[in-house]
């Protein structure tokens, strides 16, 4: 029996997959706190023989780009949505554009699949929230209905022959709850969960956004370090990697303070390597609350009519919150890059 939502704000913060509900597709019961942990993903296939390419990226022009700057908090929060969104997945200068195509050349001549992308990061990227919906086909654009060819173009290929498994919906094995910078990185075994990831899906694109428990329990000089190497192995790989900013973090004053100091780290980082940035951050100015659970670190979903959380739909209503507007500014970045490599 699908629970009430005053019993689900009960629970722990974990989002639960959905059960059935009125609606004829699976549902899942809206909770306090998405963060992120969900029951074990279906052990992944083999993953296929590394790729025997160089272990170095295309060369990169030498000068780094001015390091992008969002208007004020107060400028962004008077924006309407749409100009905020558009404006935060951060255009492409001639230096990003021509990085983002030598780095894709690349990959394509070492086999990368060009309708996969991966997702590395912490709870805010491997709970239920983010993307999932879309993958399993629950989505509703809105006045975004131009996204979706880039919906479809990212569902088709599938990693077990389940159409819904794809890279929406994929539990990746690099994004975990509690995880800093650095877990991306570790490896017991010599494979870190990086590697592991880009191994199994062997995907053209990488997404990551890490640095939330960073903020907690780092510094920006230690994070620093850490996104230099996650750039160099991805890179490394010849897979194109978006870079995302953290959302406020709200847990102390002091978390809050780091939190902007690797925001700042993240923007001029991308700028210095000319990649792609999302800037999660700015998107989030002007939402009720900062676009952050009461947890005052998640993101906060939309609850639809019948009591679900619906991460997926992105209608003026829903873009009030947090993990629908980062749904949303992925799909634009995806927009971007298959636009840029005359993809789909």
């Amino acid at each position: 029996m699908k629970p009430s939502l005053a019993l689900a704000l009960a629970l722990t913060a974990v989002a639960c997959r959905r059960p059935a509900a009125t609606d004829p597709r699976p549902q899942r019961a809206a909770t306090t706190g998405d963060t992120g942990a969900h029951a074990a993903a279906p052990t992944p296939s083999p993953a296929p023989t590394p790729v025997g390419a160089p272990e170095t990226a295309p060369a990169r022009p030498a000068a780094p780009g001015p390091a992008w700057q969002p208007p004020s908090s107060q400028a962004l929060a008077a924006m309407p949505l749409a100009r905020r969104v558009e404006l935060s997945v951060v255009p492409f200068d001639e230096a990003t554009a021509a990085h983002v195509r030598a780095v894709f050349r690349a990959g394509a001549s070492a086999g990368l699949r060009p309708d996969v992308f991966a997702k590395l990061g912490d709870s805010i990227t491997e709970s239920g929230s983010y993307l999932k919906d879309i993958g399993h086909g629950w989505y509703e654009l809105g006045a975004w209905s131009r996204l979706e060819p880039v919906v479809q173009y990212f569902r088709r290929h599938s990693f077990t022959g389940d159409p819904e498994n794809n890279s929406f919906s994929r539990s990746s094995v690099s994004a975990e709850a509690g995880w800093t910078s650095r877990a991306l990185l570790h490896a017991d075994d010599g494979r870190s969960p990086l590697d592991l990831e880009l191994d199994a899906t062997r995907a053209a694109f990488a997404i990551v956004m890490t640095g939330t428990n960073d903020a907690e329990r780092s510094t920006a000089e230690v994070y620093e370090h850490n996104l230099r190497e996650v750039i160099a192995r991805v890179e490394g790989r010849h897979v194109v990697l978006v870079l995302s900013t953290v959302p406020d973090q709200m847990s102390s004053d002091e978390a809050g303070r780091r939190g902007l100091e690797i925001n700042g780290v993240i923007r001029r980082l991308a700028a210095e390597h000319h990649l792609p940035l999302v800037d999660y951050w700015a998107a989030m100015q002007g939402l009720p609350h900062q676009g952050i659970d009461p947890d005052n670190v998640h993101p906060s979903v939309y609850v639809a009519g019948n009591r679900n959380v619906a991460t997926g739909v992105l209608t003026e209503p829903a873009l009030a919150f947090g993990y629908n507007v980062r749904n949303l500014q992925t799909l634009v970045m995806l927009e971007r890059l298959t636009q840029l490599l005359s993809l789909r």
